[in-house]
């Protein structure tokens, strides 16, 4: 589900009436430089090394190694370059005599991210932050992975590679795909019954097999029947054989958010937006009014809300080979241009139109090579950007209100945030939340009922993967005062 990177330069285009353009100077938007996250490694600041991403599938061995601006920081630790050398010397050597597995890729890298493909969704990790680690090597087979540090040079790669791939069942390709449908989730079993662990709601379950008797579960006063499902189960780094009860598993349409986890989540305020962990998990019902509504009646909804946002005949908008867009916005006594290039070190920028009472244009950016896309708002005289947002801002029908719908996709959570529009036209953060069950899918805008109250199509954050999602819920929100 939760994807990707998942930063897609998609544009909306809008047509513009073309006019003969005025000579006068303008200004060229420079590039943007990398975003920076600020974490501590042995007692270290890594905020400028790159987020660049490597994506890894199927059956692979990724020796990871510190990039050049990891080593600038590294270089005069203990033992640098005679642990560095080791580390390339030894993993030089399992590419080329490695013999089992056969048909395996290896590959070093230095980049930070590592994206897992799990199949129905890809999860990334910070090498520095989630592994904790400059060089490491990491397993990958069948959608799940093992990683080692190797901060002993002495172990045996070899021993360790073999001890991975042989020792569980990796190697056995699933009959079905499941996901769990318990709103309590599922119960994870040994062979004589042992509990080790537990499914969540919506998580994907891969089947091998099935034993052959059916047995009965009493539920929340319904009997239900099924088999033991024989799953693939991750734990560490290897994947064991074990057992679920069959009854609790269903088609991804089976999937849904249950009425009573529509408020659980987090009320962040600025400290705690960037820090979730630190965040007190409660029903946030003294905040929000939430409500799960049926298809038919979210169909039934007409939004008051009409659109802020008018196209201005001035700003040129022309079209590339490559499909993206030149924009040029006229702003006193002079213009921007915005120039768009597909490409990974190149930037796409689209217009979506001018918002009249806020004297400012919407502008959608993405540079690939920061891994960043997002909404700006610049204001219509001077050209400079007033506010930004990760995704795209909707405007309450009183233009009091902004709200807007994130999804964090390196730490896979869902926000919902609201600025005020204060008198003066500043927008500020006004409350944000964080919510653990579900999240606002990309198929429908907010419908507004009333300036405070909004219906969204949401859908289970366990299954979510940026693709179609087949069953969706809605959802009814209404701020408190």
């Amino acid at each position: 589900m939760k994807v990707c990177i998942y930063i897609i330069a998609v544009l909306l285009f809008f047509g513009c009436k073309k006019q003969k353009e005025e000579q006068l100077p303008y200004v060229e938007v420079p590039p943007k430089t990398k975003v920076e996250y600020t974490l501590q490694l042995k007692t270290q600041d890594f905020s400028f090394i790159p987020m660049d991403t490597l994506i890894v599938s199927g059956k692979e061995i990724v020796f990871l190694m510190p990039s050049k601006e990891e080593i600038e920081l590294i270089k005069n630790e203990n033992n640098f370059r005679e642990n560095d050398s080791i580390f390339r010397s030894n993993s030089s050597k399992v590419k080329e005599h490695l013999r089992f597995p056969k048909d395996i890729k290896i590959s070093f890298s230095t980049k930070r991210i590592i994206g897992i493909d799990e199949g129905n969704r890809i999860r990334y990790y910070d090498k520095l932050a989630y592994f904790k680690s400059n060089y490491a090597m990491l397993l990958m087979y069948n959608r799940t992975f093992s990683f080692d540090k190797f901060t002993d040079t002495n172990k045996d790669y070899f021993s360790i590679i073999d001890s991975y791939y042989r020792n569980n069942i990796r190697f056995e390709k699933p009959i079905a795909q499941k996901y769990v449908i318990s709103r309590n989730g599922l119960n994870i079993r040994q062979e004589n019954g042992t509990v080790d662990g537990k499914y969540n709601n919506g998580d994907l379950v891969n089947i091998i097999g099935y034993t052959d008797d059916i047995i009965e579960v009493e539920d929340e006063g319904r009997t239900v029947k099924g088999r033991w499902a024989i799953v693939q189960w991750q734990d560490g780094g290897s994947t064991l054989k074990r057992y679920v009860f069959e009854g609790f598993l269903g088609d991804i349409e089976d999937v849904k958010v249950f009425e009573d986890q529509i408020c659980v989540g987090f009320k962040l305020d600025e400290y705690t937006r960037y820090n979730t962990s630190d965040a007190d998990l409660e029903c946030l019902t003294q905040y929000l009014d939430l409500k799960l509504i049926s298809k038919s009646s979210f169909n039934a909804i007409k939004s008051i809300h009409k659109s802020h946002l008018t196209t201005n005949p001035l700003v040129i908008v022309r079209e590339n080979e490559d499909k993206t867009q030149n924009i040029t916005l006229p702003i006193k006594d002079s213009v921007i241009v915005y120039n768009s290039k597909v490409g990974y070190s190149n930037s796409t920028h689209g217009y979506y139109g001018d918002i009249e009472f806020l004297n400012q244009y919407l502008m959608h950016h993405v540079y690939p090579k920061a891994e960043d896309a997002f909404y700006a708002y610049l204001d219509r005289t001077t050209g400079k950007e007033t506010a930004s947002f990760s995704e795209f801002p909707h405007v309450s029908p009183d233009k009091k209100r902004i709200v807007s719908f994130v999804f964090d996709v390196y730490e896979e959570q869902f926000f919902v945030e609201i600025y005020k529009i204060n008198k003066d036209n500043s927008i500020v953060l006004e409350q944000a939340f964080n919510f653990v069950h579900w999240l606002k899918t990309y198929h429908n805008n907010v419908k507004w009922i009333s300036n405070t109250e909004f219906a969204i199509e949401i859908v289970n954050n366990e299954i979510w993967n940026g693709s179609e999602v087949k069953a969706p819920q809605y959802l009814k929100i209404k701020l408190k005062e």
